[in-house]
């Protein structure tokens, strides 16, 4: 009776799998968990180098725009000592500012007025692009170096544009910049600039009435963003 006994215990059903067999699912979706954080994260830090270079171009662009009022006069000029002009205009710059305090900017400038003294008031077009390298001294001042080039010739008459009265600048300037009223917002001065260069003209003929060489000094008064 005994054997029997133990044939019937022995076809008995197998007990249900204890905590210890169903571990395997626990584990399977703890690694589901996981590798859903793992995607999330790298896509977090994915957008958060995306929107790094973003960032720092807006903390470093140089921007400035402003109004204009320049003096070109004859310089070591036996030809034509006496050449002047008086006038006015705009200038834009765009670049960029590093931590540093060094900067580049590339930008053009355009001014019309008329030549004074005896004889003068024909109107003349000053119009040239330059590349500066700047120096950011303070918060506030700015020192720049830079070189310049473009066109001087008679405008907005009938006999505009002739060989004696137009011709080619080519030169180089020093620029200082003071910031008024700084501001932390995206217009972040408002400031002033005084800007002096010399100028050769190398496409003078002997029978043009401009000189060889010229002297600018300008004024400029703009923002800063």
């Amino acid at each position: 009776m005994k054997r029997v006994r133990v044939a019937k215990s022995r076809g008995r059903s197998e007990p249900a799998p204890g905590p210890q067999a169903r571990r395997p699912r626990r584990g399977g979706r703890a690694g589901l968990c996981a590798a859903a954080t793992a995607a999330w994260l790298g896509l977090s830090s994915g957008r958060a180098v995306a929107a790094e270079p973003s960032n720092w171009l807006a903390d470093h662009i140089a921007f400035d725009v402003a109004g204009v009022t320049g003096w070109r006069a004859a310089w070591a000029d036996e030809r034509n000592p006496g050449f002047q002009i008086l006038g006015g205009g705009g200038e834009v710059n765009l670049g960029l500012e590093f931590d540093s305090g060094f900067g580049f900017l590339l930008g053009g400038r355009a001014q019309f007025g008329p030549v004074m003294g005896p004889g003068g008031g024909d109107l003349y077009a000053d119009v040239t692009g330059h590349v500066t390298a700047q120096l950011r001294v303070a918060d506030w001042v700015r020192l720049g170096l830079g070189a310049s080039a473009g066109r001087l010739w008679h405008c907005c008459a009938s006999e505009m544009d002739t060989p004696q009265t137009s011709t080619v600048l080519a030169g180089g300037f020093a620029r200082v910049g003071f910031d008024w009223l700084s501001r932390n917002t995206n217009l972040r001065a408002l400031s002033f600039w005084l800007r002096l260069g010399i100028d050769g003209h190398p496409n003078n003929g002997s029978d043009s009435l401009l000189p060889t060489t010229s002297m600018n000094l300008s004024v400029s008064i703009g923002f800063r963003l």
